[in-house]
């Protein structure tokens, strides 16, 4: 709808077209102001895209906006092009006036009105992804959505339908109902004489056929499929849909066709997002960072703490500012290595987000990652590793273990991160969950979970769910099973918490050891 070249016509009442010279005036006029309007949206585009690139954000993707650029770009060399033809034309005219500009500038003012964006223009399937030949025997079975925003979990449809198009469309719409149905006008008119009931009956299946015919009706039933076709935590992705030329008080023959759209579970948005331009520096001080991607979910106020991440807390990958990268070693650490040099992931990661947080880790998995580390582990990894685990009532105080970790660390300790780390019974026996399921703690699916995750796993895992507490974790093939099987279930249920910062650090000295 928006996407082709027949976005709403711009005022020009004032133009005469009797008047060549006034056309000129006119049409100068309005490539000159679409010109700078079309330069400063991809001046603001740019800045973001740098904004984004300087951050380093530690995980990957970032925000995905050069599609978006891309097609911004080439509607100003269109632009360019019709401002240097026969202004006086009527085809130019008409060109200019039906330029996607309004339609992008929506897009990105409407961007702009929400937080951690994720890509722009992207297409989701109710059903399979099909292969390339069979894209366009596909379109009709996806849905386009302008802007994902709030880390996957809102979709954002935009349209620059103005009121008076959407009046014309519902005319439209009521005329081919009244036109498919005359034909069995005969039949109806019999069923009316049985009662009053089916004559009002009648009347209300007329009214919806009218609806379901519009467009924008359309649209958002396509976003309705789509979005229940996918999970982002567990959820469904809300849809918002824009509408920024209908005004926030629309007139009473639009309510009908609103009011269709909200009972797909829409949120509708009227009127222009932001009227006023913004400077660069409330752009990049108040706008953008709150554009960027969430490096993790919300978090609880005690986290627990799986042993892949344990491990990345003693690693001496994690605590080298410069590691070298040494002959021998393999891709995986390598890679590491390579990524610990351009993301230190305790300081600008790990840290942050444990920041005053209470952490917990359960008995198996602090078994587990001091085997390991007595097994393989670098000197400086077993003193960490000391420091960094408590069992039962055992009192030490943070503030030393913090000193002495520093010692063992290129990095600045933050006094914001609580030491040692409490141990704790993970009681996730399949008998315990099967009593949290009777207690109404956990959902039926949980005892699914857990009888296919190993001991261990089912002690991370299943004692974050039980508990309510965020499981931060490297481990993504765990993690993606148990939200498959969570969703496959299809009851709504929602599974653990997991932030999976992936990925994490192994430990140096498992890396030695396979040299040897």
């Amino acid at each position: 709808m928006d996407e082709a070249r027949s976005a709403d016509p711009l005022d020009n009442s004032n133009g005469d077209i009797s008047n060549p010279e006034a056309i000129v005036t006119d049409g100068g006029r309005l490539a000159e102001d679409m010109l700078s309007k079309c330069h400063t949206l991809l001046r603001e585009l740019e800045e973001f895209r740098s904004f984004v690139t300087e951050q380093k954000l530690v995980q990957e993707p970032a925000v995905e906006i050069r599609k978006f650029q891309a097609s911004v770009a080439t509607e100003l060399k269109i632009l360019q092009k019709l401002a240097e033809s026969d202004l006086t034309a009527e085809k130019t005219l008409h060109t200019l006036r039906s330029s996607n500009l309004p339609f992008y500038s929506a897009i990105w003012e409407s961007a702009k009105a929400s937080e951690s964006l994720v890509t722009f223009h992207k297409r989701f399937y109710w059903d399979n992804q099909p292969t390339r030949d069979a894209k366009r025997a596909a379109q009709k079975r996806c849905a386009l959505v302008d802007i994902v925003a709030c880390n996957g979990e809102e979709w954002i449809k935009v349209s620059t339908i103005t009121g008076s198009r959407l009046v014309f469309e519902i005319a439209k719409a009521q005329w081919e109902a009244a036109d498919s149905s005359s034909s069995g006008d005969e039949e109806d008119e019999s069923t009316v004489v049985n009662g009053e009931v089916n004559g009002q009956n009648k009347s209300s299946r007329d009214r919806e056929d009218v609806l379901d015919r519009m467009e924008l009706v359309k649209i958002a039933d396509d976003l309705l499929r789509a979005s229940n076709a996918h999970r982002i935590h567990y959820k469904t992705p809300r849809v918002r849909i824009v509408l920024p030329k209908i005004s926030s008080e629309p007139a009473v023959e639009l309510l009908p066709v609103l009011a269709r759209i909200r009972s797909t579970g829409a949120v509708i948005d009227l009127g222009p997002q932001n009227a006023r331009p913004q400077s660069l520096e409330l752009l990049t001080t108040k706008i953008f960072p709150r554009l960027l991607p969430s490096p993790h979910p919300p978090l609880t106020d005690t986290l627990n703490i799986d042993c892949t991440i344990l491990l990345a807390l003693v690693s001496d990958l994690s605590h080298t500012a410069n590691h070298p990268i040494l002959p021998g070693y393999n891709v995986a650490i390598t890679r590491q290595i390579e990524l610990e040099t351009r993301e230190h992931l305790l300081p600008s990661s790990l840290w942050p987000a444990m920041a005053h947080k209470d952490l917990v880790c359960t008995q198996e998995a602090a078994t587990r990652m001091v085997e390991i580390v007595a097994t393989i582990g670098m000197p400086k990894e077993r003193s960490r590793t000391e420091l960094l685990l408590v069992n039962g009532a055992e009192e030490r105080d943070g503030e030393e273990l913090r000193s002495a970790f520093a010692k063992y660390s290129d990095h600045s300790i933050p006094s914001t991160w609580r030491l040692p780390i409490r141990v704790v019974p993970s009681m996730t026996a399949l008998s315990d969950i099967r009593a949290a399921i009777e207690a109404g703690s956990l959902p039926h699916v949980a005892e699914q979970v857990a009888e296919q995750l190993t001991d261990i796993n089912r002690s991370v895992f299943m004692y974050g769910w039980m508990q309510a507490l965020t499981t931060v974790s490297s481990n993504r093939t765990v993690a993606k099973e148990i939200e498959n099987i969570v969703e496959k279930e299809g009851t709504g249920a929602m599974g653990p918490e997991i932030w999976l910062r992936e990925p994490a650090r192994s430990l140096l000295g498992k890396e030695k050891e396979r040299r040897k």
